[in-house]
This record gives C-alpha cells, structure tokens and sequence, in this order.
C-alpha cells in the first residue's frame, strides 16, 4: 500500500507540501499512523497537538511521553495540554465523550489560530464513519447526520476517511510503525466499542462488504443533502419572515405541504429547539384547526415561541427588560425598553391635533400621580374611546385588554411588548392603539397632556 496520505491528498486536493498543519494525536494506532505518513511524505510544516484528558490514570501519561519522545526524535512542535474531563462533563451536563470532543476541538482551534496553521488532520477512518453513520441513524438524526463526517469540514481534514482499518494496519505493519494500544478500545463501555465489537460482525456475516456500502451511502447522502438544503431554503424564505427583533413563522403555509414535520425539524432547529420540543410544538400547530393551540408558549435557551392562530412568532430572550416605570411628575418624555415618548401639557387654545396612532391627547387636569408605564397583565381593562354602549355612565363600554386585543386582530407576539400608561387602576392610554373614553378631551377641557411616540417610529 503506498503512502495514505499522499493518495488521500491526490483524490481530494486539501493539501500540498508546503501547507502549515497541525496533527491531533493521540498516540494510537490510527492517530500514530497519520503521524507517520504526513512525516514519510515530506511535508514541510508540521506541528503536533495532543491531549491528555485524565482518563486512564498513568496510562494517559505514558501517552504523553510516547508521542512526546516521536516530536522529539523528528524535530516537530510539540503542544500538549491536560483537561479536567470528567469535571468538565459533570459540569456541563454531558457524557464524558461529548466533553471530550468538545475540549479537543476549540483547543486544536486556538492553536491553529496562535501558530497561524492553515489546517488541522485528524484520523478517522472508514471504520469511523460507519459508526458515526450508524449512531446518527439510532439517535433520530436527518439527513444532515446520514452523511456522516466530511473529508474536509472548515479547517478540518480527514485524509484516512476513506480507507479502512484494516488498510491501516496493514500500513502500519509495512512501516514498522509504532503505536500505544488504549485498554478501553477492548471493552464495551463506549457506544462506539459496542457497535465496532458486536454489531460490525453483524453486518459483515451481511454484507462483507458493508464497509465501503456506508461509505457509497455517506456521499450519496452529501449529494442528497445539498438538494435537500435548496429546497428548504426556498420555502424558508416564503414562510419565515423578519418580524421587529425576531420572526414570524406563516404556520397555514407549512401545514399544507406534505412533508411539513420535516420542514418544521428544519426551520426551528437552529433556534436552540431539541428534537423533543419541535415534535411537542408540530403537535399543538396541528391543533390549532380544533382551536386548542393558540396562545400557547415555548421557551428554547434563546428564543421565546409564542402560537397564534396563523403564525408563529419566534423572538429573542432579551434580559433586563424594565417592566415598570413610576413618576411622580411629568418628565420631558417616558423611555421603556424600545418605546420614547414625548410629554407635553399645553394649553387646549395651543393645541393642534394630530390623525395619528403616534399621538394620544388627554384632560391634564384629570390626571392624578403617581403614573406607571407598564406591560398588560392579565385582568387589566379600560373604556375604550368611541366604543359606545348607552347603558354605561360613560357612554362606552368596559372592556378587558385582553378581549380589545383580541376584537383588534393584534397579534399574540405583539399584545405583550404594547406599553400601557395608567394611572392606579385605570388605563390612560395603550400605547399606539387607543386612550380611555375618562380622560378624553371635551368642551370642559382647559390643559391637555400631548403624547407622541417617538420611537419606534
């Protein structure tokens, strides 16, 4: 067999000999022969990079030392470094294997980065691939996990992707190559030991050539995935919109296609959503013709998801949002969260009006302090300006903030970032949409309070 490498490098173009790497090794027998090989293949610019993560006592060590004592021999840079690893997932709350992936990436990173190298090999194999394949497919992944790890993903490079293990030990048995063996590849511990120890045999006793099948069905799957993605970026762009800070989802749009789930799966993703919470909010969407869903909220670590009965609006989590401002005299203008609003009391001969939700005109003298700015809260209500009803005293009808909301086709998303600007328990004005019929301004009327928003314009 020649030289792994050089043929990886002829079939995919990564890499000449002059490019600045960096080698992640291990010490192992794969790691040691992609070691060996960038070393036999003259190339100019290597570095190494390894990791002792703590696991195997002074068997990590003895790790260290060897791959240590091989950069020593050959004149190569050697960094290394060592990780709390079990501490790290404890913390984290992952799998100790998920930790140490983790850890060894953004390490190689800001190595690669302090170094100025173009890129960084690993050496997973053939092998590798199928049980990645194997293990997206029983954890429920898409297509994006059928196709397995890339031979070039961003810096990363996997030249061995496509030759086997057994071509590797056949390299490493021609080259003389040596390797530590790590003690817990021999047993079952891991998923990955399990399916390489039981379940590959399976397959073999199958197919015994089940190997390069995963491996003609991992590029197939790339293929189908840039297809894939043409697609779903063309209805994402019809049915997700841009919406104040955030999103507005077009549910109805996505209900009539036939593979909608999958198109949900793909859409909410990216908003920090786990496979469980897409599936919970897809079954309340397909509620909503029973008029069971809307209304209702789901939290994701980034985003705010909020149904309604058409859409479904996706907004950031914003902190220290100020929920309640207090004054005891009138200010120049009231400032909460996004909203400015501008504060006038005039003189009624003085006043000009204006036909515009941006401005509110109410009776000054009507108006007692202390005045709060507020969101709605649930129970909160106002007499309308202009919504009659002749058996009340003020010739309008009480209405809850919610029902007005409702009546108004405000959406959902938008009823809760509405100020309202009240004095004790009676609403002056929501904000934008309509004073109270109380402080309207009539021919008795000497001083008038002139609202203007401001922002956002």
């Amino acid at each position: 067999m020649s030289n792994p490498v050089q043929e990886a490098l002829s079939q995919f173009k990564l890499i000449n000999q002059a490019t600045p790497i960096l080698i992640a090794c291990s010490g192992g027998r794969d790691s040691m022969a992609l070691l060996s090989a960038f070393v036999q293949g003259g190339f100019q610019h290597l570095e190494v990079a390894h990791c002792n993560f703590q696991l195997r006592e002074q068997e990590s060590d003895g790790d260290q030392a060897f791959v240590q004592a091989f950069c020593k021999n050959h004149n190569l840079e050697f960094h290394t470094i060592r990780f709390e690893t079990e501490s790290f997932a404890r913390q984290e709350g992952i799998s100790t294997q998920i930790a140490a992936r983790r850890l060894r990436y953004e390490w190689f990173e800001k190595i690669r980065k302090e170094r100025a190298l173009h890129l960084i090999a690993v050496a997973h194999h053939q092998d590798d691939q199928a049980e990645t394949i194997l293990l997206n497919l029983l954890q429920g992944t898409g297509i994006h996990g059928l196709k397995g790890m890339l031979p070039k993903n961003d810096k990363i490079i996997r030249p061995f992707l496509h030759l086997s293990r057994e071509d590797i030990n056949r390299y490493i048995s021609k080259e003389n190559i040596a390797f530590r063996e790590d003690s817990s590849n021999a047993t079952n511990h891991y998923k990955r030991n399990f399916i390489r120890h039981d379940i590959f045999p399976l397959l073999k006793h199958i197919n015994s050539n089940y190997l390069q099948e995963l491996d003609d069905f991992s590029t197939r799957m790339l293929e189908s995935e840039i297809l894939f993605n043409n697609q779903i970026s063309t209805i994402r762009k019809k049915a997700l919109i841009q919406w104040k800070e955030g999103y507005k989802l077009h549910i109805n749009y996505l209900l009539q296609h036939p593979a909608c789930d999958t198109i949900f799966h793909e859409i909410l993703t990216p908003f920090q959503l786990n496979k469980e919470q897409i599936k919970e909010i897809i079954l309340t969407v397909k509620g909503i013709k029973k008029k069971t869903a809307s209304g209702q909220t789901f939290f994701s670590k980034s985003h705010r998801f909020i149904l309604d009965t058409k859409a479904l609006y996706i907004l950031p989590i914003q902190e220290a949002l100020c929920s309640l401002l207090t004054y005891e005299k009138w200010p120049k203008q009231f400032i909460f969260n996004e909203y400015k609003i501008e504060v006038r009391v005039k003189p009624i001969s003085k006043v000009h009006i204006h036909e515009s939700k941006r401005y509110a005109y109410l009776d000054a003298d009507l108006i007692q302090f202390p005045i709060q700015i507020r969101y709605f809260e649930a129970g909160d209500y106002f007499y309308p300006m202009g919504m009659s009803k002749s058996e009340s005293v003020y010739k309008v009808g009480k209405k809850k903030l919610s029902k007005y909301f409702k009546d108004e086709k405000i959406p959902l998303a938008e009823r809760e970032r509405i100020p309202i600007i009240k004095m004790d328990k009676k609403i002056l004005w929501v904000v934008g949409h309509r004073i109270d019929e109380r402080f309207k301004v009539t021919e008795q009327t000497q001083n008038v309070l002139v609202l203007i928003i401001t922002q956002p314009q």
